[in-house]
């Protein structure tokens, strides 16, 4: 992408005045809506939350003559990216991959962070969020349903709630349902620190590596190994959110150190273990999260 490429901020946002956000599902064809996101670079007055419903999407930041550098980005079901108004950024389409736009009014955010406990993502810098199937599916849900204006932006605060809240951020790992995959499927949700490779399961199998990893990529969109790496995340974030010290996630979770561990929790998530819980709001069993009484912005 160049400078010529991306046209300066819309004055008009995407989000109708008065709501919180809009999500737009972008087909193909209609991925060239006026105000939408394209191929060709631009950027949004609204920060956007990029995200497939289905199939795989490659999204490319940045721009060669600005300050932010390119980057492509590959995201799978339940991965997201955040970008924040203003960031050059394109989306070339795919045939088999249905990639959604959760445009956020930058206002509304900013209310939420305020009302977020401390470890509320601020989002004022790209980086991968996780859009789990339940804030998938109440997005598409606004986005298609009509219902009181009053009841939709409860439900839009619920959703920008989700999405602030560090805490609850881990990988969302799409089901397996190949049944010839069971017994590889079954061993790492079993073990995550599992550490077998597709050459070891297509001996075990007697087939081959690429019929593996052909199959996993069918069913769920990934790789074998970035499906893998899904599991570990979301079994070391629970364990964090549960007051585990890094060294022993790292380690159940299948990392020889906590550096390596480190390096991966912060690209499947965007931030480090360490601010996965905040010290000073470690969990107590007596008053869990779901008990305490949260203040509304």
């Amino acid at each position: 992408m160049t400078a010529a490429d991306c046209p300066v901020v819309p004055v008009v946002p995407v989000v109708p005045e008065g709501y919180l956000l809009t999500t737009r599902e972008l087909r193909l064809r209609r991925w060239q809506d006026a105000g939408l996101c394209g191929a060709t670079g631009h950027t949004h007055a609204d920060h956007v939350v990029l995200f497939p419903s289905s199939g795989s999407a490659v999204v490319q930041t940045g721009s060669a003559d600005t300050e932010q550098r390119q980057q492509r980005h590959r995201l799978t079901v339940g991965q997201g990216l955040w970008l924040p108004a203003g960031t050059p950024h394109a989306c070339p389409p795919g045939e088999e991959t249905v990639l959604c736009a959760l445009f956020i009014d930058p206002d509304a955010w900013s209310r939420t962070v305020c009302a977020a406990p401390a470890t509320a993502v601020t989002g004022t810098s790209v980086h991968a969020v996780t859009v789990p199937a339940s804030l998938r599916e109440l997005l598409l849900h606004l986005a298609y349903r009509e219902m009181p204006d009053d009841r939709r932006i409860r439900a839009q605060q619920v959703c920008l709630e989700l999405l602030a809240d560090a805490r609850y951020d881990s990988a969302d790992v799409p089901t397996v349902h190949d049944t010839f995959l069971a017994p590889v499927t079954g061993a790492v949700l079993g073990d995550p620190s599992d550490s077998r490779t597709l050459e070891d399961w297509a001996w075990l199998m007697k087939t081959s590596p690429r019929t593996i990893s052909r199959r996993f990529r069918a069913d769920t969109g990934m790789g074998f190994a970035q499906w893998r790496t899904s599991v570990r995340m979301t079994v070391a974030v629970r364990m964090l959110a549960d007051g585990s010290p890094v060294g022993v996630v790292a380690r159940r979770v299948g990392y020889a150190t906590v550096s390596a561990f480190s390096a991966a929790f912060l690209r499947a998530t965007g931030r480090r273990p360490t601010r996965v819980v905040d010290v000073e709001d470690a969990p107590d069993p007596e008053n869990p999260p779901y008990l305490r009484e949260r203040r509304v912005g």
